[in-house]
Formats: structure tokens, C-alpha cells, sequence
């Protein structure tokens, strides 16, 4: 099982696919006309012919790719329980990143935390009367979001990308065989591996 959910350091029981989201197999399509070669194409047949191998010679061979250790960004920037919605937005406004996740002493994922998170509570703190105090300081566990989806690094690529929209999730993190953090993939990287690699053959 390369679908792996852990809340506050413990694994915890895998759920099962949402049915909303699940996708739905299709029927097979009929099969297209073979191309005739030679002086028994058209002069239509001929061009869309010379088309296809001109962009087939461009096309760049796929590197091999398979599993999630292959695409995952690694070193992870993460929090620990203990820091404050300060040290959180710091973090992601300097690095860039949408998604935290928050580990333990021995890195194991507790929680995650996005950029969305922390607009959400600071919007609703700042939609309520102006005598609360502020929750700059308040501790991120308020914000964070768990149980937290994790893959294992040899999760393969369609089933990371499956879990992605299934789960309607941004980031998954990536833990190695003691389920310690190792890495992170986001929606980001799977469109990068499209753009820069486009094995179709991943998605048959």
C-alpha cells in the first residue's frame, strides 16, 4: 500500500477514494483508418503525413521516470509544532512555497500547513471584533490541518497524481520506508514532468 495517512506522527487507517472524485472508466474508441503510404495518399493525406513526422523528430525522448523519489522536491522546508503563525508565514513568504509540513523531533509528518490555512484564519480574526487579540503569535496546530496523506517514495507517478485530484489535496509528502519526511510533490510538479518529460505512456 503506497497510500499512507498519518496524523500527529501515528499512521492511522488508510480511507477509501471519495466517489465524487473518483474517475470513471470510459469505453474504448474505435480504431482509426490505417494511413495510406505512397502514391495512394491524397495530397491532404501527404502533408498532415509530413506534420506528424516533423513534430515526431522533434519530440524529446522521455527520460525514465516511474515513482515519486523521481520527481519529489527534496530537502523539505518544514515547521515544527511548537512555532507560532509569525514563524509560519515567515517561512512561506521567503521561500515561496504553499505548502509546510510539520514533523516531529524524528521527522515523522504530524501535520501540514498552506498559505490558504493562515489567509483563512487571519481573514476570519480580522472579520470579528478588533478587541480579540491577535493571533500572530498563536500556535500554528490551531491552523494546521491533519490526518495528512503521505506516499511512500516508490508510490508511481500516475497513482501520486490520482491522489492529488482525488483528495482535491495541493502537496503530498513523501516518506521514506520508516515514514520519516524525505520529500514533497505538489500539482506544480506533476505539470513540470508533463512540460519537460511528457511520458504519456504514465497515464494509459
Amino acid at each position: 500500500m503506497s497510500l499512507i495517512v498519518f496524523d500527529m506522527g501515528i499512521r492511522v487507517e488508510t480511507p477509501l477514494r471519495p466517489d465524487k472524485n473518483r474517475i470513471k472508466a470510459t469505453a474504448a474508441t474505435s480504431a482509426i483508418q490505417p494511413v495510406r503510404t505512397g502514391d495512394s495518399q491524397s495530397p491532404a493525406e501527404r502533408q498532415a503525413q509530413q506534420v506528424l513526422e516533423h513534430y515526431a523528430h522533434q519530440q524529446k525522448t522521455p527520460d525514465s521516470i516511474a515513482f515519486a523519489a523521481d520527481i519529489m522536491h527534496t530537502p523539505v522546508m518544514t515547521l515544527t509544532p511548537d512555532h507560532s503563525v509569525q514563524d509560519a508565514w515567515n517561512k512561506l513568504a521567503e521561500s515561496g512555497y504553499h505548502h509546510l509540513p510539520v514533523v516531529d523531533d524524528e521527522n515523522k509528518v504530524n501535520a501540514i500547513i498552506s498559505d490558504r490555512d493562515l489567509m483563512h484564519a487571519l481573514m476570519q480574526q480580522n472579520s470579528r471584533s478588533t478587541g480579540l487579540p491577535d493571533i500572530w503569535e498563536n500556535n500554528i496546530m490551531n491552523y494546521a490541518v491533519h490526518p495528512v496523506i503521505c506516499a511512500l517514495k516508490t508510490t508511481d507517478i500516475r497513482q501520486t497524481s490520482n491522489i492529488l485530484f482525488e483528495y482535491n489535496i495541493g502537496a503530498l509528502p513523501v516518506i521514506d520506508d520508516n515514514h520519516r519526511l524525505c520529500g514533497i510533490i505538489t500539482r506544480t510538479d506533476i505539470l513540470k514532468l508533463l512540460r519537460h518529460y511528457g511520458p504519456m505512456e504514465l497515464w494509459a
